[in-house]
């Protein structure tokens, strides 16, 4: 009895942040893998292969490109798409699914001389919908990881699954079967011969897909790959037969239909429920990659991003070619599942990804702005899915999104710097010490008791304020005015004092102006401490985390102050002018309120779990509060105003 088995090596990376880890992981791992194969014609092997990680090798290790196009004609080997930049499949419009394949089979067929037929999906990330632009783009089958497949359907036998009268065949991939180090060849058949299924007596009709990274062959080639499994193969006695999918499905005679749902691979799963926990999914429907970015609610922002600027592209008719064809290059590139999700991990995607794609995502939108000369506007749509509309505000150096929920801006993308500052991590407890109960935004309203008051200025948790949480409604929107009123009503305090606030936004050119109007709706006086928090997120990621972006400068009492970057500043009265100062992305933001305020500012840290030992810090938070003393009698009001200007700072 014999059994085939395909090795698939998968070259999805696509950080090129460390050339030197590259460059090493070809040295040691690709190199010596490509001249064992093509010494050992027997020796059949699959490479799965990006756009970005085809185009390095091609411009730093030419012979490369040439061995891979000897051992594709030779039939030793077989190229496997993952879509150019590795995306999230699931996650696009299908026209952005298709130019991502097809880009990637242009590439390949210049450089190795043949269009591949198959698929690896990054970690697994399935949806039925992706059969019909899989089959449009020539794609005959899709690897999938087990954990994706109903364990009935789970036989080693090709499945063959049907969306939209549309069929594809999908072989599954079973890594718990990789070879493991210091494991030799015969070890190793025998575990493989030992988990097919019983009641099978043909198992040469059978297929076993292992799918393995550089960094797992440099670990593993020691010991297994590159000496005792080499001579396994050669020989008359192995159980082993190595074949590549394409050639095995070719001579397929048995195939298993089944329906697939949407899924991903189990790690993923197991980091869906509760954030940064691993927790098994014990329900019987599985967890979807939507799933994934509601329980990491940051990933799901730059998602709903990618989204919004995708659309721009696909309804610019006419207008620069040129400038829309670099906006979609952008947006590919930006679309990155590494962006998303470490897929090493089956975490997020670390801040300094998440914003390396913002800055992607500014570009494009800056094209497509410049190639049909666009003029400002503000637009009212439901922008992420949670059944109200937010507003859009395309500005001339920016694009801000005010949301209902919180009534706050969650998106700042500055199309000039490339950066989203309003991008801000909350606190969780395990790694923060505190739990944060609101979004950190721009424009975060505070209502306080005087005895929460000094707690909340330490950044500790204040979970009974009123408006964080509140949803707003909208009383008047004016696209020609660029204004945007709303209101919200909560209760304070133990004894539920109904307490209402009207918001005005005006967006302008350079910034918006937002008016506050918080009026005592109860039969008793109010008295407390009104807040209105700024959070600016780190946007550039240096070697020394601790280093702040931000500098902060205020004028209070006509007199000009500087603030210690690392230290928490609070005065109690007297400030009329804010500048804070983005070092790296060289501009000012002025925050100047219509009358005097309290004020503090302080650094918040955010670590995280990174899949190492310990959490890390991934991000900093630089937060600025101002606020009034509140004293209202019944059915009175007051009016406060801060102006939020964005300009380029001088050079010195």
């Amino acid at each position: 009895m014999s059994v085939n088995v395909s090795f698939i090596l998968d070259l999805h990376q696509t950080d090129f942040l460390d050339k030197e880890k590259l460059d090493s992981l070809y040295e040691s791992g690709l190199k010596p893998l490509l001249s064992l194969l093509y010494a050992h014609p027997r020796l059949l092997m699959s490479i799965s292969v990006s756009g970005p990680m085809l185009s390095y090798y091609k411009e730093n290790y030419p012979e490369a490109i040439q061995l891979l196009g000897e051992l594709t004609n030779r039939h030793q080997i077989e190229i496997i798409s993952c879509g150019y930049y590795s995306p999230i499949f699931p996650l696009l419009f299908p026209i952005d699914r298709s130019a991502q394949i097809e880009t990637l089979n242009t590439l390949l067929r210049d450089t190795v001389g043949k269009r591949p037929r198959g698929i690896s999906l990054f970690s697994s990330i399935w949806d039925p919908s992706l059969v019909t632009t899989f089959q449009s783009c020539g794609i005959e089958y899709v690897l999938l990881d087990k954990s994706l497949i109903p364990p009935s359907k789970n036989s080693f036998l090709p499945i063959i699954s049907s969306e939209q009268g549309k069929n594809i065949k999908i072989l599954t991939v079973h890594n718990d079967l990789l070879p493991q180090k210091g494991e030799n060849g015969n070890q190793w058949s025998g575990r493989v011969i030992k988990s097919l299924p019983e009641n099978f007596e043909e198992a040469r009709s059978m297929i076993v897909c292992l799918k393995f990274t550089l960094e797992q062959l440099v670990s593993i080639r020691q010991d297994l790959l590159f000496h005792s499994f080499v001579d396994y193969i050669d020989s008359e006695n192995t159980l082993i037969q190595l074949t590549i999918p394409q050639v095995y499905l070719k001579n397929a005679r048995q195939f298993i239909t089944s329906y697939i749902p949407a899924g991903m691979h189990e790690k993923l799963s197991d980091r869906t429920s509760v954030p940064f926990e691993i927790v098994h999914n014990s329900s019987s429907f599985p967890y979807t990659i939507h799933d994934y970015m509601n329980t990491y609610i940051q990933s799901r922002h730059l998602y709903e991003r990618m989204m919004y600027i995708s659309m721009l592209i696909s309804s610019c008719h006419g207008g620069d070619k040129m400038r829309k064809k670099l906006a979609q290059e952008k947006l590919w590139e930006a679309q990155a599942g590494d962006n998303i999700v470490s897929c090493r991990t089956a975490l997020p995607a670390v801040a300094a990804k998440r914003q390396a794609s913002y800055k992607l995502l500014n570009e494009a939108e800056r094209y497509i702005r410049e190639s049909k000369c666009q003029n400002e506007s503000i637009t009212s749509f439901d922008y992420n899915g949670d059944g109200l509309n937010e507003y859009v505000c395309q500005m001339e150096k920016f694009n801000a999104v005010v949301s209902q929920n919180g009534g706050q801006i969650v998106d700042l993308n500055l199309l000039y710097a490339g950066a989203n500052p309003a991008s801000n991590l909350s606190r969780i407890e395990r790694f923060d010490g505190f739990n944060d109960f609101y979004n950190r935004g721009f424009f975060v309203d505070h209502l306080l008791e005087y005895e929460q008051f000094d707690s909340f200025l330490q950044n500790k948790n204040a979970t009974n304020t009123v408006f964080p949480q509140c949803s707003y409604e909208e009383k008047h929107f004016d696209t020609k005015r660029r204004e945007i009123q709303l209101e919200a009503h909560g209760n304070y305090s133990a004894m539920k004092l109904l307490v209402s606030l009207k918001k005005n936004f005006n967006f302008s050119s350079d910034g918006v102006s937002v008016q506050y109007i918080l009026k005592n709706e109860s039969p008793f006086p109010l008295r407390g401490m009104f807040v209105v928090e700024v959070n600016l997120t780190q946007t550039h990621f240096e070697k020394d985390m601790n280093k702040s972006q931000y500098e902060v400068e205020l004028i209070v009492d006509s007199n000009k102050r500087a603030v210690d970057e690392n230290s928490v500043y609070k005065i109690d009265s007297g400030l009329s002018l804010l500048q804070i100062t983005d070092k790296a992305d060289k501009l000012l933001f002025l925050f100047e309120p219509n009358e005097e305020s309290g004020f503090a500012t302080s650094n918040i840290p955010f670590k995280r779990d990174t899949g190492g030992s310990e959490p890390e810090l991934i991000s900093n938070t630089r937060c600025a509060q101002f606020w009034w003393n509140v004293d209202l009698a019944v059915d009175r009001a007051m009016e406060k105003t801060i102006n939020l200007s964005i300009i380029p700072a001088k050079k010195s």
